[in-house]
């Protein structure tokens, strides 16, 4: 219910807002694409040094924290989307790039492609 009531509210305390980052960190070990969403919030702390600052929580945010709040009302432990073998970016040979202002880009292998932004696009958050 800590989320719905970051909702309602303006701004938060720095103090509040980092343990709420620790509370969705811990849930990130079960709901691994949360760990998108967690770095916006993580962003908002940075440069912040005073547990009783105030952060305002503009409307993206706030639809971040309605995304978390769906996702834990409705998470019923599956999910079909992970192998029971994990592999990494060395083994796979896969690393990505991108400039939220320019483009994006990728290697695989010897296969690589990169590209502009939409300009439609350059208004979303990277996480989407």
């Amino acid at each position: 219910m800590l989320l719905h009531n970051f909702c309602k509210c303006r701004t938060v305390k720095l103090k509040e807002l980092q343990s709420s980052i620790g509370l969705l960190n811990f849930t990130c070990q079960v709901i691994v694409p949360g760990r998108a969403f967690l770095c916006c919030l993580i962003d908002l702390t940075k440069g912040i040094r005073q547990p009783h600052h105030h952060i305002h929580l503009r409307k993206g945010l706030k639809q971040d924290l309605l995304s978390w709040i769906r996702f834990l009302e409705e998470f019923n432990g599956k999910s079909f989307f992970l192998d029971n073998t994990w592999k990494t970016l060395h083994t796979l040979e896969l690393y990505t790039d991108e400039a939220g202002s320019i483009g994006f880009g990728a290697a695989f292998g010897k296969h690589w492609f990169s590209g502009e932004w939409l300009v439609s696009w350059k208004t979303y958050n990277i996480a989407v």
